[in-house]
């Protein structure tokens, strides 16, 4: 039996004070010698053996020049690929990117459209939040508004005969077709509940739609063409209109003034025009009577070329007769503008609504949309909206090319199902959906500008108000581009987010940058489960802040503002506890300190210690990884050599073919014409990708592995020498002494191995020796580094 040199000396007597101790351990080696030499684990052994002598012949390989591993190279040589198809796709995806922005600001030109916008809103919005009544509001309209938009006054006062120079806003807003007046009305019925507590007064349904006729002393003509009741309207006069005053009578006009108090009959439109009335009345929005369309809307409309004293006086009329009043549910003002100081022409909508609450208050929004009249202000715009065009051709046609490849390799549901796959036919289908929606606008002004051609047509011939109905083709036309166009633009703007991960997926070939992105990903499940714990816990406090502030403050009054405010106090970490606890100081006390704690303090100190955990993971895993610089410079090489560069492509290629180790010479002899510069980058990079693959904290585990693996060889080898020395040992020759050779292979990587281990171990010796240099000899040395650790023992102290 073979006995290990260390127990020799037991044979022959000496150390007799240490004999027990060495027994013992003789006994232990003995049993696990035994374990280790069970059928059932001879396999395993011999296998983990062969795994582990490898690994420490690639760690000797990683530390030598002059020698390569080939699946190091191989993998290098596909990450380079990959990194340089990466480098080369983020140019193109930035000027992707630069050059969708340019067009998109090209067809919105904000910075242009925010200074019309901002004066408009300053002139046809002020003192509109100060609107609580009704009474309010018929005051408002008469003194604020309406002097504004019909302004028949230069700046120094005087009167201007020219109506063409007439209502216009801020000097250069020229208003185009009629100001629309209108209100949608609710019935006025029985209070109807249970109890019957309230069924003697009366109710106002807020989702109910009255359309029938109102007002209260409204005129009217007798038989002989005179007013049946004291009333001021003003018959027509010859002043009125320049050209068409003989037309206009005194039952016209009365019609005029009484058209607000009757619900607004449209035809249905061009569209629907051939739809028979029966199927008609199931569309949305009204009733069909004979072909005419009600819209449960009562409008009252005033054109820009009547004199503002009969402007007045119709207003007037109007609230006399009870034109507002408790049934009335909104009120909305709609004015278009047409302004032509820029670059191209823009018609501008303003729309102004107020909501009568059955509280008793008035809730205002203001709207104001520009619709351009001509799509590009110079070649430039159109030059760029063809290149953007045409890259996203590119893009379409090179990803329709790997659709058609992989469902030829039958990877299709394969390739689906990744993500860039689903990244770049969202931004092929978003962006051919952005530039045919800039194309159906174009389309749909080119109506806007038809119908406000009629609109200044009849305008410049004076065209009575009494007779001139063609404003609300222009308006109707006008709204369906600006609602279309505020859908378009919210798209146009999404568009831009959805590029920023196509250079999420460009930025990952740069290593530095990569681990930013690989520290997004990582951490995307974690802050995922994370939210299935945040989104109830937040959406408690919001429905909480409902019943606790939401009587008495705007903002927690509705779950949609709650959540927003409370988004903003957990962001923000800031409120205003006085006007929270003006009542219940204890209930504002216990929301506001516990939504703090919970949410402000712990929940968002949570995600940032998950992002952090991670990204310390990412930079550790990528080691001394080239930072963006280097690549740049990597790049400027490449490129002075491209003539004697050989591709990635071609070194996976050959590499395929060659031994697993590779020596210096047979590199360079496989590839001759390959620059030093090369050859120096690729020693460099895949030593430094073995000593990132061979770090880390299993490293150690490795190192006992192939220690404990190379002891059961040479265990194995040792006793094959003594069998053969003693002449027990059977030996198979075919052909020659082949044994020789496999114990001389065998005994060639258990020297690597060993010479690797010698070198793990002198190094442990010097951090031995460092340590004690630095803290003494006498320095404990437990197993933890808290309280209670014990000191080494004798069995514990380095053997070296």
């Amino acid at each position: 039996m073979y006995v290990p040199r260390r127990f020799v000396g037991l044979a022959s007597g000496e150390n007799d004070d240490d004999c027990d101790a060495n027994l013992e351990d003789i006994r232990r080696d003995a049993e696990s010698a035994a374990f280790l030499r069970r059928s059932d684990n001879n396999v395993r052994i011999q296998e983990a053996a062969r795994d582990y002598t490898f690994k420490a012949m690639k760690l000797i390989v990683a530390d030598n020049e002059n020698c390569l591993d080939r699946d190091i190279v191989l993998h290098w040589a596909r990450t380079t690929h990959k990194r340089n198809r990466g480098l080369l796709s983020l140019p193109f995806s930035l000027a992707f990117f630069l050059i969708y922005s340019f067009c998109s600001s090209q067809h919105e030109d904000v910075a242009n459209v925010y200074q019309v916008e901002s004066g408009l809103r300053v002139a046809l919005g002020k003192s509109v939040e100060h609107i609580k009544t009704l009474e309010d509001t018929w005051a408002w309209l008469n003194g604020t508004l309406f002097p504004v938009v019909f302004s028949q006054t230069d700046d120094a006062g005087r009167d201007i005969e020219d109506k063409n120079r007439w209502s216009r806003i801020l000097s250069f807003n020229n208003v185009q077709g009629p100001l629309f007046l209108e209100q949608e009305r609710s019935i006025k019925e029985l209070c109807t509940d249970s109890t019957g507590i309230a069924s003697d007064a009366y109710c106002f349904p807020d989702d109910s739609v009255d359309t029938a006729s109102f007002g209260k002393n409204l005129v009217q003509l007798d038989e002989n063409g005179t007013l049946n009741v004291v009333a001021r309207i003003t018959p027509p006069q010859a002043t009125d209109y320049v050209f068409n005053t003989t037309q206009v009578t005194l039952e016209n006009r009365t019609d005029l003034y009484n058209q607000p108090f009757h619900v607004v009959q449209e035809n249905t439109g061009r569209r629907l025009r051939w739809i028979r009335p029966e199927y008609s009345d199931k569309l949305s929005g009204g009733e069909m009577s004979s072909g005419i369309k009600k819209s449960g809307v009562f409008r009252a409309v005033f054109p820009p070329n009547v004199r503002y004293p009969l402007i007045q006086e119709r207003f007037n009329y109007m609230w006399e007769n009870g034109w507002l009043d408790t049934q009335t549910k909104h009120i909305s003002v709609r004015v278009l503008m047409l302004n032509d100081e820029f670059s191209r022409p823009r018609l501008q909508s303003y729309k102004l609504t107020l909501s009568n609450s059955r509280a008793g208050d008035i809730f205002a929004k203001l709207t104001l949309d520009t619709i351009f009249l001509e799509s590009y202000s110079s070649m430039i715009g159109m030059a760029a909206d063809g290149l953007f065009c045409l890259m996203l051709l590119v893009i379409t046609i090179f990803e329709f090319a790997g659709v058609v490849s992989s469902l030829r390799e039958g990877a299709f549901l394969k390739k689906v199902f990744t993500g860039w796959f689903v990244l770049e036919w969202a931004i092929i289908g978003v962006g051919w959906g952005v530039m045919l929606g800039y194309q159906y606008i174009a389309m749909l002004t080119g109506t806007v500008t038809t119908d406000m051609a009629e609109v200044t047509a009849a305008r410049q011939q004076d065209y009575p108000a009494e007779f001139n109905t063609l404003g609300v083709d222009l308006h109707n036309s006008a709204g369906s581009v600006a609602y279309i166009s505020a859908w378009h633009r919210l798209v146009v703007a999404l568009y831009h987010l959805l590029l920023m991960f196509r250079f999420f997926v460009a930025f990952r070939a740069q290593p530095r940058l990569g681990v930013v992105i690989n520290t997004l990903e990582a951490c995307l499940i974690d802050i995922i489960h994370f939210f299935v714990i945040l989104l109830p816990t937040f959406l408690a406090y919001a429905y909480a802040g409902i019943f606790v502030f939401g009587r008495r403050i705007e903002e927690f009054s509705n779950i949609r503002a709650s959540i927003g405010l409370c988004f903003k106090i957990m962001t923000e970490s800031e409120f205003d506890w006085p006007y929270l606890s003006e009542e219940h100081v204890l209930t504002s006390m216990i929301w506001a300190w516990t939504f703090m704690l919970f949410l402000s303090l712990v929940m968002l100190n949570l995600v940032l210690a998950i992002v952090l955990e991670v990204y310390s993971e990412q930079r550790k895993m990528a080691g001394k990884s080239e930072s963006v610089m280097g690549t740049m410079v990597s790049c400027y090489t490449v490129a002075r050599n491209y003539k004697r560069w050989v591709s990635t492509a071609v070194i996976i290629d050959r590499l395929t073919n060659m031994p697993r180790m590779i020596s210096l010479e047979a590199l360079l002899k496989e590839f001759p014409s390959m620059p030093d510069k090369q050859v120096k980058l690729l020693l460099a990079e895949t030593q430094l990708l073995a000593a990132n693959i061979h770090a880390g904290p299993e490293h150690m585990q490795h190192t006992m592995r192939m220690a404990m693996a190379m002891k059961v060889s040479m265990d194995e080898v040792t006793e094959r020498i003594e069998m053969l020395d003693e002449g027990s040992e059977k030996v198979k020759v075919t052909g020659g002494p082949m044994w020789l050779a496999e114990l001389s292979k065998e005994l060639s990587a258990h020297n690597y191995g060993m010479l690797s281990l010698q070198w793990r171990l002198q190094q442990i010796n010097w951090s031995w020796q460092a340590m004690e240099i630095a803290h003494g000899k006498a320095v404990p040395l437990g197993l933890s580094s808290g309280k209670g650790a014990l000191p080494p023992t004798k069995s514990q102290e380095p053997a070296w």
